[in-house]
C-alpha cells in the first residue's frame, strides 16, 4: 500500500475537495459508507480496489451490484442474488429518500424485511452493501442496519 500511495494521489473524505480530483486508480482501505461513495467517485473512469475489514463496512452486497472480483479468489464470481433478495433490495431502494428515519420509511422497510425474512434468512451484509452501491446515504444504511438487527438479531 505504501508504494501505491507514493505513486498516486492520497486523500480522504475530510481532505480539501481540491485534492484527489486527478483521474486514476483508487485503493480504499477498510472503507465505511462515506469513504465507499467517495472512492467510487474518485475512481470514475478508472479502476477501484477495496480492502475490506472484518469489522468494517460489508462489501459483499456492493460487489454483487457491480460484479466485482475478489482479488484473493479471482476465479470465483459473486453468486446471483436470490430473486426475493434482489426484489427486496429494489423495493428498499425506493424508500431511501428519508434515510429510513421517518415513520413511513421505517414501516415500509420493516414490511419489506419481514416479507424477505419469511422467505429465508436476512442477508444483512448483502442488503446493506447493495444499497450503498446504489448511492444510498450512510445515514440510511445505518438506520436500515438497526431495523435489520431488531428483526433478525445476530
Amino acid at each position: 500500500m505504501r508504494s501505491f500511495a507514493t505513486e498516486h494521489t492520497v486523500t480522504t473524505p475530510h481532505a480539501p475537495r481540491s485534492r484527489g480530483r486527478r483521474s486514476g486508480p483508487v485503493l480504499a482501505y477498510a472503507p465505511d459508507g462515506t469513504t465507499l461513495g467517495f472512492a467510487a467517485g474518485l475512481a470514475r473512469g478508472s479502476s477501484l480496489a477495496f480492502v475490506e475489514s472484518i469489522h468494517g463496512f460489508p462489501l459483499g452486497g456492493w460487489a454483487h451490484q457491480f460484479g466485482a472480483v475478489d482479488l484473493t479468489r479471482p476465479a470465483e464470481r459473486p453468486e446471483e442474488l436470490r430473486p426475493e433478495l434482489a426484489e427486496a433490495v429494489d423495493r428498499l431502494d425506493l424508500h431511501t429518500s428519508n434515510g429510513f428515519g421517518d415513520e413511513f420509511g421505517k414501516q415500509q422497510a420493516q414490511r419489506i424485511l419481514q416479507t424477505l425474512r419469511s422467505a429465508g434468512p436476512l442477508d444483512r451484509d448483502v442488503i446493506l452493501g447493495a444499497l450503498a452501491a446504489r448511492g444510498t446515504s450512510e445515514r440510511a444504511v445505518r438506520n436500515l442496519a438497526k431495523l435489520i438487527d431488531e428483526l433478525d438479531p445476530r
